[in-house]
């Protein structure tokens, strides 16, 4: 691979976004001369790499969501460039995984995936991302650095080291970048706060304050920093921070009216937009408080959410969800008090079969397997779950033990909604009845048709037709689907062997029907796949 130059055709004009891209492009330079040197990279080499990607992807996208909200870039583009940053993540934790079960990724390949993402990311998406927080910070919503002079976040010199000192310099150059983060935020108008997670991934101290943050709630920073969560916005709100940090978590920010408890030591509802971001290696939390001038425009726009979701806050993850989104103001509160959040570590398990659920969950991040199994010890995937899908609610409706065993299979945090909480909101809410009704259709119509695909089709019309399901166009105009989980599981879901998935996949690769980039499946011309597993439909009758 060519090495890439940086050019005023890179630069989006934000400064800190264009640092960071800086360091990202003489990262590949340096793997690029790596590889021109040695023709491969070592096992370590690869760690080392994907480590560095991994705390890359983690500071940059934070960093951007950051932005966005300083900005007050609209939520709903916000949301659609956060999709954009989980699906680079997905890629990165497939490789972590790769080397976790000792297979070490290809330099090359991952060289070229790189180069790619970087300039579609840096000309495509970053561009339209710097225009909007210009468009913003023109309106007055924020502020930011721009148009610097960019250095090299490496630096020519840089690429004559080891690779190994590449990497650490280049870590540390990244790292170095949080400050920037820091500083827009503190010569910021809108009040902001950044805050530190506990292990359940609740705010529970101020890191940094700013000092609108400090007029907003009339005390200096480091009487800020010395407050709880409860101190800072009131009982009520503190019990609503799970359903809350779902929101962020699911779909990248929140944003609707937060209780804050200001200057007179009352409890006060003030527009605002949470997200994430990454510092010193932990993800903490940055709330942005509407300013005086912007907050009467906040309250409107959160006062039209609440009468379109039935809620005094803003969009969650329960009035998002299809079967808790028609409740009544008094249900929804009651269930949003209740929940709280569950983190599961990759391969833990949350029940087995026979166990009583705690309660209906839903699926906030990563990816749980339902399974059964016998006692030979073969087990059988029954559904891949991804957010937002629930799973439990009909034990505990029926107060029913579990019938199969749940465990996760990447690191996963879930929304679990307690027992009682759920049987009071069915027993007064006719709306509750009416949306889980339709919710168990739903449950009833998906199993017939995979009853239906397990007695009745073969494994490559089960394995088309599982392609299918999960393709969509992508922003280049091409038909891919991702694959929801790793091939041992998919195929054990699907009822085959991971031999024979590995054999259709294959066979399908050399029939030109489809590529395959580890669980990103491209399909060139869906007509002429169906085409294919049709044909096959027929041959097998002949």
């Amino acid at each position: 691979m060519e090495q890439l130059a940086w050019s005023d055709a890179l630069r989006t004009g934000v400064d800190v976004i264009d640092r960071q891209h800086r360091g990202l492009v003489d990262m590949v330079n340096a793997v690029a001369i790596r590889l021109d040197a040695e023709k491969t990279l070592s096992a370590d080499e690869v760690r080392l790499l994907v480590g560095y990607l991994k705390d890359y992807a983690e500071v940059h996208f934070g960093t951007e969501e950051a932005l966005m909200a300083l900005c007050g870039v609209s939520p709903d583009y916000a949301e659609h460039h956060h999709r954009n940053h989980e699906r680079f993540l997905a890629h990165v934790g497939d490789m972590i995984d790769d080397l976790s079960e000792n297979a070490v990724p290809d330099g090359r390949q991952l060289l070229a995936f790189l180069g790619d993402w970087l300039i579609r990311h840096i000309q495509g998406e970053d561009q339209g991302l710097a225009r909007r927080l210009r468009e913003a910070s023109a309106a007055g919503h924020g502020e930011f650095h721009s148009e610097a002079q960019v250095g090299g976040g490496i630096g020519s010199t840089g690429l004559t080291r080891g690779f190994a000192d590449v990497l650490a310099l280049g870590s540390a150059t990244l790292h170095a970048s949080e400050s920037d983060v820091l500083e827009m935020i503190a010569e910021g108008t809108s009040p902001t706060l950044v805050m530190a997670l506990d292990a359940s991934l609740l705010p529970v101290a101020v890191l940094h304050a700013n000092a609108a943050a400090e007029t907003l709630f009339g005390v200096p920073a480091d009487e800020l920093q010395a407050r709880s969560a409860a101190q800072l916005f009131g009982e009520a709100q503190v019990q609503r921070l799970p359903v809350v940090m779902s929101e962020v978590l699911m779909h990248g920010a929140y944003e609707g009216e937060f209780d804050c408890v200001v200057q007179d030591g009352r409890a006060k509802p003030v527009p605002v937009r949470i997200t994430h971001l990454v510092l010193q290696g932990r993800m903490v939390i940055l709330t942005v408080f509407a300013s005086q001038a912007g907050r009467a425009r906040g309250g409107r726009r959160a006062a039209a959410v609440a009468e379109e979701h039935g809620t005094l806050a803003g969009r969650t993850v329960l009035s998002r969800h299809p079967l808790f989104q028609d409740l009544g103001r008094e249900e929804m509160a009651l269930l949003e008090k209740a929940a709280r959040l569950v983190c599961l570590q990759k391969g833990q398990v949350l029940f087995q079969k026979g166990d009583e659920p705690e309660g209906a969950y839903i699926v906030i991040s990563g990816q749980m397997s339902l399974s059964a199994s016998n006692t030979r010890g073969a087990e059988k995937v029954l559904d891949i779950l991804d957010p937002p899908q629930v799973f439990a609610e009909v034990e505990v409706l029926t107060r029913q033990p579990a019938a199969v065993h749940a465990h996760s299979l990447t690191s996963t945090v879930l929304l679990l909604i307690p027992a009682d909480a759920l049987r009071r909101v069915q027993a007064s809410s006719l709306s509750f009845g009416t949306a889980l009704l339709a919710h168990l259709g739903r449950r009833v119509h998906k199993l017939t048709g995979e009853i239906e695909a397990l007695t009745l089709h073969t494994a490559m019309e089960r394995i088309i037709d599982h392609l299918l399901e999960h393709a969509s166009v992508n922003a280049h105009g091409v038909v891919e689907a991702l694959l929801p989980a790793q091939k041992q599981v998919i195929a054990s879901y699907l009822n085959i062997s991971p031999p024979t998935l590995s054999r259709a996949f294959q066979t399908l690769t050399d029939n030109g029907l489809i590529t395959i980039s580890r669980r990103y499946v491209t399909i060139p011309d869906r007509e002429r796949l169906l085409r294919f597993r049709d044909e096959g439909i027929v041959a097998q009758r002949v």
